[in-house]
Parts: C-alpha cells; structure tokens; sequence
C-alpha cells in the first residue's frame, strides 16, 4: 500500500466528516436565520461553499473506488451520519441558547457520531484489506 495514497484518503475522509458536520449544522442555521428574518445569506453562502468542498471530496475518494467494496454506499452512509450529527449539534445549541432540555437530543447526537465512527471504521478496514503489501 502506498503510503502517499494512504494519507490521502484518510485525510479526504476526515475532511469529508468535518465538512459533512458542518453542512448539518449550517443547514439548521440557515433554516433559523431566514425564519428570524435575520443575514441567512451569509449562513447560505458557508453552506454552499461547504457543499462544494464535500463534492470535491467524494470525487477525490471515488479515484480509489476499485480498492474498496462498495465504496459509493459507504460514502453515503458516512456523510448522512455526519450531515445528521452536525444537525443535532445546531439543535442542542439553539436549545441550550434559548434554555430548553436538550438530553434526548444529545442521545440522538452521540447515535449519529458512533454510527459516523463505526463506517469509518468500516471503510478503513475495507481499504486496508484490498491493499495489503
């Protein structure tokens, strides 16, 4: 296995977790901002960018698309848990701003984390198999 392609997918994962997160949690933000009548466009455009960025990075992981089963899939689970981790993580924000209970939300949160875990583990694993020395 090389080591160069290596670091580049676990560094095209983590990015495409970070991002996948973060288009969750810009989601609900927009969503808020444009209902208070407040700037959402300011929240639209990082989502836009964001959206953009996690594209780049599905094409950049689908060039090693031969080395793992079923990579497509497993991509689209693991940015689905992380679209959805980001989107309790604006949840409990906005409900710790405004005071309201949040646990029930938290357990959601940390499902959606283990399962974004789990996958990548998943993926990991399938990548190492297909590409031993």
């Amino acid at each position: 296995m090389k080591e160069k392609e290596q670091n580049t997918v676990v560094g095209q994962l983590l990015i495409l977790d970070l991002f996948s997160i973060l288009i969750g949690y810009y989601f609900i933000t927009t969503i808020d901002e444009f209902v208070k009548q407040h700037e959402w466009w300011y929240d639209l455009l990082v989502l836009l960018i964001v959206i953009c960025e996690v594209v780049y990075n599905w094409i950049q992981l689908m060039k090693v698309k031969d080395k793992i089963k079923k990579l497509p899939l497993t991509l689209s689970i693991i940015t689905l848990s992380a679209f959805l981790s980001g989107t309790y993580f604006s949840v409990i924000w906005n409900k710790i701003q405004s005071g309201k209970e949040y646990r029930n939300t938290v357990l959601l949160a940390i499902f959606w984390v283990l399962l974004l875990i789990i996958w990548n583990a998943i993926l990991w694993k399938s990548y190492k198999k297909n590409n031993k020395e």
